[in-house]
């Protein structure tokens, strides 16, 4: 039996219901930091307003701040973030004025796997498209050595 998931964007008039909209709706893709290319096509999940969507979902702990990025030249994009809990935390149609990629800045407040919605804005959009995780950084200070005298 297929798992049912239905949740409206916080600042869209759309919702997206994988049981309305079949067992390829369910397939979800791991995102990593850095940039990924990847595509939206009519083989992709059809949201109620007939835009296509993608679902990735990341790891992410408590506290982190992460910076997600989608960029299209062929379609208006349109991001959304759920909770580990699979409840929408963040959406955002544009990133500035004047510009149809998106982007969400937020600080994680549950440790867990986040799952990201790349949308297409309109109905029957498709094209190429990346989206940008930014993680936090794990870099380690080196340590020092003390100076001989």
């Amino acid at each position: 039996m297929m798992k049912v998931r239905h949740f409206c964007l916080l600042l869209s008039a759309f919702c997206l219901s994988t049981a309305a909209l079949g067992a390829d709706c369910t397939a979800i893709s791991a995102l990593a930091c850095g940039t990924t290319g990847a595509s939206l096509s009519e083989a992709d999940c059809t949201a109620s307003d007939n835009s296509q969507y993608r679902m990735w979902q990341f790891s992410g702990k408590a506290g982190d701040s992460v910076t997600i990025e989608m960029h299209s030249t062929a379609f208006d994009t349109f991001l959304a973030l759920l909770d580990p809990a699979g409840m929408p935390v963040a959406d955002n149609d544009d990133s500035e004025s004047g510009v149809t990629d998106s982007k969400i800045t937020l600080t994680l407040t549950t440790t867990g796997t986040w799952t990201v919605v790349a949308n297409s804005l309109a109905a029957s959009q498709s094209g190429n498209y990346t989206l940008s995780l930014s993680c936090p950084s794990t870099a380690v200070t080196p340590r020092q050595r003390a100076a001989r005298h």
